[in-house]
């Protein structure tokens, strides 16, 4: 195990119950790669995923514009879609 304190410019391994600074000569790859630990970059694939045919035809009958949302007790609405614009300035 390496230990690392922001305020000291050491880095410090536990031998043991002894806790002894490491030798600046020491290759030190270990502790980087324990101290710095790489991140996973990038977006999962989406997988397919099959939409049942009455779910597809009960959804191309809604109006263009609209959503469906839920009212407070839970039962289905028909809801005005957000409409998204760029906030970009035209040049």
């Amino acid at each position: 195990m390496f230990l690392s304190f922001p305020a000291v410019s050491e880095l410090f391994r536990i031998e043991g119950k002894n806790l002894r600074a490491m030798n600046p000569s020491e290759d030190a790859t270990a502790a980087f790669e324990k101290l710095n630990p790489s991140r996973k970059r990038g977006r999962r694939k989406a997988s397919n995923v099959e939409m049942p045919s009455a779910l597809a035809e009960a959804l191309k009958g809604l109006p263009s514009g609209f959503k469906i949302g839920y009212g407070t007790d839970g039962s289905p609405k028909l809801v005005k879609a957000r409409k998204r614009t760029s906030r970009r300035k035209a040049d």
